[in-house]
């Protein structure tokens, strides 16, 4: 579980990583209901700025971060579906994403 509190996580969010107040409120809501197996890896980086090396369903915060332009944090939120709904993630990330220029 989580350890940090809810506004600290918040204004962190809003602050820091430039999350929109009320965007801020439901990604903080994700993160305090991390799967237990994200919840450890998560609070490490969250205060080291390290990125852990976890593999779920064949993706990596690194690969989401490269491959799929996310963020940290989407990252780790999208490892949290890959757990959670591991058929519809995969099938989501496998088709990929418009870019518009």
């Amino acid at each position: 579980m989580i350890k940090f509190n809810r506004q600290e996580i918040k204004d962190r969010l809003v602050t820091e990583f430039g999350y929109p107040a009320i965007g801020a409120d439901l990604i903080t809501d994700k993160i305090l209901n991390l799967q237990p197996e994200l919840s450890q890896p998560f609070e490490e980086w969250w205060t080291t700025g390290d990125i852990p090396s976890l593999n779920i369903e064949g993706f990596s915060l690194e690969d989401l971060e490269t491959n799929h332009s996310m963020n940290t944090i989407a990252a780790f939120l999208t490892l949290d579906w890959l757990i959670r709904e591991p058929e519809k993630a995969r099938t989501s990330l496998n088709r990929g994403h418009d870019h518009v220029n």
